[in-house]
């Protein structure tokens, strides 16, 4: 299995190493931590959510924080492109490694998994 590549905002370098000390690895396995939603809307959201985080690494970005919030474009519009009801629907995606969120949301519309060290935090709000 090749290894993957997508910016780290590490800056510390490895003196055994000759590669860009900005990139590390990207790993895909996929882990839920939490979820409401039914096993088919899991289902879907984590095969949209992979897609969106191959596509960056196969893209590249210049830094980590713009990587996060690429993902989370990718995945809303995936999400949004996917029927004409999520089109409508008010969805929030937080992507990243390290965050806090304080908000309220639907009852059975909140998803937190992980693809390999990128973090999602998934929930919608009322309309």
């Amino acid at each position: 299995m090749s290894e993957r590549k997508s910016p780290d905002s590490s800056s510390k370098t490895s003196s055994a190493s000759s590669e860009d000390p900005r990139m590390k690895p990207r790993h895909l396995e996929t882990r839920i931590l939490y979820s409401d939603h039914d096993s088919a809307w899991q289902k879907k959201l984590l095969s949209l959510a992979r897609e969106a985080v191959q596509a960056m690494i196969d893209k590249g970005a210049e830094t980590e924080q713009s990587f996060f919030q690429e993902v989370a474009a990718l995945l809303k519009e995936a999400l949004a492109a996917s029927s004409e009801v999520e089109k409508t629907r008010k969805w929030h995606f937080v992507v990243g490694n390290d965050f806090n969120v304080q908000a309220e949301a639907v009852k059975d519309s909140i998803s937190f998994f992980a693809i390999g060290d990128v973090k999602f935090l998934v929930y919608r709000t009322q309309n």
